[in-house]
């Protein structure tokens, strides 16, 4: 037996469960808060002290309201519900588990996870599968192993533990019970009101998040900017198609373009230990301030560097935008080709046409090696180089011609050819487990991992740079170079990218070769701080001087009065971001869209990381301008 009736009284007869079953759940669940505490703070202080315990209360609390459904089930059910509550338990906290691994690796809660996982189309669900370097048939495996290995394993656990409890009885009463599940959460708003104040309101943010229900009961008062209007809305297309093409544009020359976009490159892990061409290129040409990738994530950035639109538009342009991007049709008048050479699966989200339009009508040329597993992404880089060489020996020009590649060797899990030397050592073995552990054991050997990839990449980089030289027409080209966002190593207490707006995950390289820079010289453009959307317009000003239509957000480099400000975008799914920086160059802000007419302050930072104090006074002063700018 269980437990049983032990008085004639209800609230002083023991519960009908087994406690050793919950209470392993609940060390389970205890056990990760205090890790989460431990690798996210060092020290002990008020605010890691108050989360871990207000986190403890919370997992107690979840874990004795399954006890008393449990109670009523075993109490009034048959038995095999009962089983399949036991089941629904185990699937719970493993839910819990991979909110875990969520929260350490994108800073997203499981069930955000889940809500935009299932906002995905099935073609790019089947799209992010590809992306984690795991095939689909392991996933199938892995999710049939889950359905039918996780409710057995509840079960025989449930069932061995029956056993214990059998031998050593431990009786929880309904009276005691009633009396936790009234008291827990009447201590918690009594932390909420006398503690929660009195935790700085960025510390909040960042502890706050561990909390099995992500909040306290009682959420502290937020700054809220009420700007009294609405976000600007995407352009009309019509209107801004009859814009740029109802002016005339003429070019006196075509130098030929070339536009490397480099997965999740980082621009500190660029030297010449690992990069040597790459610096080589940087140190002969045209770099800037500060540079700012318009997003965490790759669809978004991309969408504003082919648009020059800031990255709140995105999710509108991919289901209304049909014409692809603004600037190549401009190039296009202008009497140039274009030619794609991509290592990444441009359908991911849509984003080919996007881009090129419909059916990537604005590319003359279309070469895409998506790298599907077992297929690795050096190879995909490989046949991109291979082929645009190909190309450029057999109908290769030197003006008119607009090359566009995107190199992948760099995005997880970094890899290059087995033939390739090893500059870097030691490395981490290419394991999933290393990807969603995100221990800082191995910190160091991921990182040797990706240098390798860099300097793999860069190689490719180097051999296109030598042809063009070897062919005689690199002098007059244009070339830029940049990355679709950085990549963190817990600099900031994320790995990888598309979790949150850290300096590793949104300042990647932007370098730019125009001409023989002349003109960029004389401008000191080395000050200016910009970002992808400025980009195009930059190119656009090279070739024909000051455009005559406003389309754009990004602004020329040669531009008088810049705006001096950057946007960028934190990854969303497939919607657009909630969650924007904004940065002068020094200080920067993060902030959350409130409502339809309304931002929420949520942090505020000077140049070194320094946490500055959140006062309407300051975000007026620093962000004002900037936050205009994007309502209407």
């Amino acid at each position: 037996m269980e437990g049983g009736k032990t008085s004639n009284s209800f609230w002083q007869r023991t519960l009908l469960i087994n406690p050793y079953y919950f209470g392993i759940l609940l060390i389970g669940m205890c056990a990760m808060n205090i890790y989460h505490i431990f690798s996210l703070e060092k020290g002990w202080a008020l605010s890691p002290i108050y989360f871990l315990t207000y986190a403890l209360i919370q997992s107690l609390l979840e874990v004795l309201a399954l006890v008393f459904i449990g109670n009523v089930i075993k109490t009034y059910f048959h038995r095999v519900i009962y089983y399949g509550f036991i089941s629904l338990c185990f699937l719970f906290f493993t839910l819990h588990y991979v909110d875990f691994i969520l929260v350490r690796y994108m800073d997203i809660s499981v069930y955000y996870g889940l809500h935009w996982v299932f906002d995905e189309s099935y073609e790019n669900f089947i799209e992010l599968l590809h992306l984690t370097g795991i095939s689909i048939g392991t996933w199938i495996f892995l999710l049939v192993s889950a359905a039918i290995l996780i409710p057995l394993f509840a079960v025989i656990l449930y069932v061995l533990t029956g056993k214990l409890a059998e031998k050593k009885t431990i009786k929880i009463t309904h009276k005691g019970l009633a009396k936790t599940l009234c008291c827990l959460p009447l201590g918690l708003i009594a932390m909420d009101v006398t503690v929660t104040p009195q935790v700085e309101r960025q510390q909040y943010h960042h502890y706050e998040r561990i909390l099995p229900w992500k909040s306290t009961l009682l959420s502290r008062n937020e700054v809220i900017i009420d700007m009294g209007k609405s976000l600007k809305k995407l352009p009309n297309e019509n209107e801004t198609l009859k814009k740029v093409h109802s002016v005339p544009l003429s070019v006196t020359s075509k130098p030929n373009i070339y536009l490397f976009i480099v997965e999740s490159l980082r621009q500190d892990f660029l030297t010449e230990k690992t990069a040597i061409n790459i610096k080589a290129f940087r140190d002969e040409n045209i770099t800037f301030k500060r540079t700012f990738s318009s997003a965490n994530a790759t669809q978004i950035s991309w969408y504003s560097i082919f648009h020059s639109n800031y990255p709140l538009h995105w999710a509108e342009a991919k289901k209304k935008w049909k014409s692809g991007s603004i600037p190549l049709q401009l190039l296009k008048k202008m009497g140039y080709k274009v030619h794609v050479y991509s290592a990444a699966q441009l359908k991911y989200y849509g984003l080919s046409d996007v881009m090129f339009g419909k059916k990537h009508y604005l590319a003359d040329s279309y070469h895409v090696y998506p790298h599907y597993y077992p297929t690795q992404a050096w190879e995909s880089d490989v046949k991109v180089v291979d082929t645009f060489i190909h190309d450029l020996d057999k109908k290769g020009s030197k003006e008119g011609n607009v090359y566009v590649f995107f190199l992948e060797s760099t995005h997880f899990n970094y890899n290059w050819p087995e033939n390739y030397p090893v500059h870097f050592n030691p490395i981490s073995e290419e394991k999933t487990h290393l990807r969603v552990s995100n221990s800082l054991k191995n910190i160091e050997l991921i990182k040797n991992r990706y240098r390798n990839s860099i300097h793999f990449m860069d190689s490719l980089f180097g051999n296109v740079l030598e042809t063009l030289k070897d062919k005689g027409i690199y002098d007059e080209s244009i070339v830029i170079f940049t990355g679709d966002h950085g990549e963190e190593f817990f600099e900031e207490g994320q790995l990888f990218h598309a979790s949150h707006l850290s300096p590793m995950q949104t300042e990647p390289p932007i370098y730019m070769k125009l001409g023989n820079n002349q003109r960029a010289y004389e401008k000191n453009v080395e000050e200016l701080v910009i970002s992808h959307i400025d980009i195009f317009p930059t190119v656009l000003d090279y070739l024909v001087g000051k455009q005559p239509f406003q389309v754009f957000d990004g602004e020329s480099i040669f531009k008088e009065e810049r705006k001096g400000y950057i946007v960028s975008g934190r990854f969303n799914g497939p919607r657009a971001p909630e969650e924007i920086l904004i940065s002068n160059g020094e200080e920067k802000g993060i902030f959350r869209l409130s409502g339809k007419k309304a931002l929420e302050v949520r942090s505020i930072k000077g140049n070194k990381g320094k946490v500055i104090d959140i006062q309407p006074s300051v975000v007026q002063q620093e962000f004002g301008s900037a936050v205009s700018g994007l309502f209407n």
